[in-house]
């Protein structure tokens, strides 16, 4: 965009769409079916031309970042909640407490609410302390023009700076949320903090070892794994369509509903587990 000529400014934005109507039929033919492909060519040439711009290094830096830190965050919760089910077991006190009179009921629930409060206050008191620094440092202009004209040139989701924050910070937290409710229900199966504390590591790193296996039932995989979620930004500047009932969607949509229904599922699975837990 910096190199833009008057004499190119005419074809500028019909360049974007022919581009990728050329990638589509030739490096990426066999890659999307034809209904895929005529819903990428459909979104570019949805967006609103011509472009507005204004500087936004601040929200380029925050999003170049988002990921580390949300990772950080999780690997940090990981730990932080793998013993609120196992302690009662390492300490042998799992007698006393669950076989009292609402040690199966309301100090189950209060565990989840306290998982939930723990996950909830760290996660977007690093999320927002993150993003005081580096916007109150770089400054936070530019919120209100497409995502395009700032650091996603290619990406097909219409939206601005400011939805694509929002974005970030939400599924970043959907993502804590169920890594951290799974941990909790594995140290609930397994009686131990340990195999609770290895799962945020394997669940975020495992996926960039699989994503060098050259199979694109693989990659759709991948595509929908939790950790996507814990980056946001990088899962809308990638092309992961999905076929549900009949309609193409991007990865995200399906992602923020599909692991906040999980979540709610796991609170059940975890309640349940502990309504009918045996002793000894």
């Amino acid at each position: 965009m910096d190199s833009l000529t008057e004499d190119d400014a005419p074809d500028f934005y019909q360049n974007r769409v022919r581009l990728l109507e050329e990638w589509l039929t030739e490096e990426a033919a066999d890659q999307f079916t034809e209904a895929e492909k005529a819903f990428l060519v459909e979104q570019y040439e949805s967006l609103e031309t011509p472009l507005y711009v204004e500087y936004a290094v601040g929200w380029a830096q925050l999003f170049e970042y988002a990921p580390t830190v949300v990772m950080i965050t999780m690997l940090v919760l990981g730990y932080l909640v793998a013993g609120i089910f196992s302690n009662e077991f390492i300490w042998k006190s799992d007698a006393v407490f669950y076989s009292s009179l609402h040690g199966r009921d309301k100090a189950v629930r209060a565990k989840l609410k306290a998982g939930f409060c723990l996950v909830t206050g760290i996660y977007f008191g690093a999320f927002l302390l993150y993003s005081v620094i580096v916007l109150g440092y770089l400054g936070a202009g530019g919120f209100d023009m497409a995502v395009q004209a700032c650091d996603s040139w290619k990406c097909f989701y219409s939206i601005t700076v400011w939805q694509k924050y929002l974005l970030i910070a939400v599924g970043g937290y959907i993502g804590c949320l169920f890594i951290s409710f799974l941990s909790m229900l594995v140290s609930a199966g397994t009686r131990s903090a340990v195999a609770a504390v290895i799962l945020p590591f394997a669940l975020i790193f495992l996926p960039s070892f699989l994503a060098n296996i050259p199979s694109q039932a693989v990659q759709k995989i991948i595509g929908l794994l939790p950790d996507q979620l814990l980056q946001t930004g990088k899962s809308l500047n990638l092309f992961n369509l999905y076929s549900v009932f009949g309609r193409i969607l991007g990865a995200v949509p399906i992602l923020l509903v599909l692991y906040s229904l999980l979540t709610i599922i796991l609170c059940s699975v975890i309640y349940r587990k502990y309504r009918r837990i045996q002793l000894g």
